[in-house]
């Protein structure tokens, strides 16, 4: 009833169409930027999934070995180890060492959007002054 009579005079027309153009805009713009999201998810996911990353710090070299299945190895020269779970975000690559003693567990997250495989980078962490990380493609053999 509400489309009949709008469509009655030409101001009534003018106004469907113009409510109909709206709509079909703000439904691309959902569908795309949808889209967007999750390739940047999946971009990040690659990078992750079935791959590794090295790190090194003044006290040791480490390596996180990511399983497609969500989860991850910590292994570290040195012979320690742990072990949890990961997921991606849009930017980031998001891990919790399991098990821990909080409640809900602490996460951390590294910003890997835009990385590439063999690529290095620095920064500083507080605890462990530079430390180096490597995206390493596929799960190299221990040391």
């Amino acid at each position: 009833m509400y489309i009949k009579l709008m469509t009655g005079s030409k101001l009534g027309k003018f106004k469907l169409c113009t409510t109909l153009s709206l709509l079909t805009f703000v439904t691309m713009f959902v569908c795309i930027n949808t889209y967007a999201a999750d390739s940047d998810i999946d971009e990040v996911h690659k990078l992750v999934s079935g791959n590794s990353l090295r790190i090194v710090n003044y006290a040791a070299e480490s390596i996180i070995y990511f399983d497609s299945d969500g989860s991850f190895s910590h292994l570290a020269v040195q012979g320690e180890s742990s072990q949890g779970k990961w997921r991606t975000t849009k930017d980031s690559m998001c891990a919790t060492v399991l098990p821990q003693p909080y409640n809900p567990p602490k996460e951390f997250c590294l910003y890997l959007k835009g990385r590439k495989f063999g690529e290095t980078w620095s920064e500083i962490d507080e605890h462990n002054g530079e430390v180096k990380r490597t995206l390493l493609n596929g799960h190299p053999p221990q040391k």
